[in-house]
């Protein structure tokens, strides 16, 4: 789950300059870099989303925050003509990322205390892979399909990420 999400969240970072670049806005790489401060907001919500990981179950945690990236792309799908329309879907989309990703890693810190590092790394691994593979096909979408592609793209990650929050957890016990 926590791939799926990086790879929206980097199809729309590495695509976004590509969008201010062209109408309505012809900005250059310097106005992007103003639209990362506001990953600000996203930082501030990891606090928020530990305590709300500790109160109720993670996953439904890592699953509102699937649903925020989803939401994040559908207002870049319909509203990244307006200015405002960018700075609140990167708003939703930090803040949806941060939350689902600290969930998650007390998920995994949970299952076994023992053995923290191998599992954090290897979901991490799985993250930064899913992040390659979201700016690869960003771009690509990108250049076949401009932004409503790269929307697409994210909208797709979130969806399945989503699913992935809300299916059924199978207990493994053990057998001794």
């Amino acid at each position: 789950m926590g791939g799926l999400l990086f790879a929206a969240f980097s199809a729309f970072w590495t695509t976004l300059v590509f969008r201010l670049s062209t109408s309505p806005y012809h900005y250059g790489a310097e106005v992007a870099g103003f639209f990362g401060l506001l990953g600000v907001a996203g930082a501030s919500i990891a606090p928020v989303a530990g305590r709300l990981a500790d109160r109720m179950p993670a996953r439904r945690v890592a699953f509102l925050g699937a649903l925020c990236t989803l939401l994040s792309f559908l207002v870049f799908a319909g509203l990244s003509a307006h200015l405002w329309g960018l700075i609140l879907g990167v708003i939703l989309l930090d803040l949806g990322v941060q939350a689902a990703q600290i969930s998650n890693q007390a998920r995994i810190y949970s299952l076994r205390p023992d053995a923290r590092n191998r599992l954090n790394t290897v979901y991490m691994t799985s993250y930064f892979i899913g992040g390659a593979l979201g700016s690869a096909i960003g771009a690509d979408m990108y250049a076949h399909f401009h932004w409503l592609g790269v929307a697409s793209v994210g909208f797709v990650c979130s969806f399945a990420a989503a699913l992935a929050a809300a299916r059924p957890v199978k207990r493994m016990v053990s057998q001794k």
